[in-house]
C-alpha cells in the first residue's frame, strides 16, 4: 500500500526522529497518541503517513501545543490530526 505524501514541514525531521517514525508499524487506519509533542514534528510525520487513521497529540507547553496546531494545519483540518493540551 502505497504511502500517502504530505508537502508540508515533515521534511524538518531529524535524521534520528526520521528513522524512529519511519520504523513505526503503521497501518493507513491507525490510531497514535504522542504524549509530550512539542511542536509536532514526530506527530505530523505520522499524520502524514495515514489515509483514515488519526494521531492524538499531547503536551503540557501551551506554547508547544500552539506551535504544532500551526505547522499541523492542513493535517488537522483533514481530521488526520489532533493537537491537545493537558496539565
Amino acid at each position: 500500500c502505497p504511502r500517502p505524501t504530505y508537502p508540508g514541514p515533515v521534511t524538518a525531521l531529524s535524521p534520528r526522529l526520521a528513522a524512529v517514525v519511519e520504523a513505526l508499524p503503521l497501518t493507513p487506519s491507525s490510531f497514535v497518541l504522542e504524549v509530550g509533542c512539542g511542536p509536532g514534528a514526530a506527530a505530523r510525520a505520522v499524520a502524514a503517513r495515514l489515509v483514515d487513521g488519526r494521531v492524538v497529540a499531547i503536551d503540557r507547553s501551551a506554547t508547544a501545543v500552539a506551535a504544532a496546531r500551526r505547522a499541523g494545519a492542513d493535517l488537522i483540518a483533514a481530521g488526520r490530526l489532533d493537537v491537545r493540551q493537558v496539565a
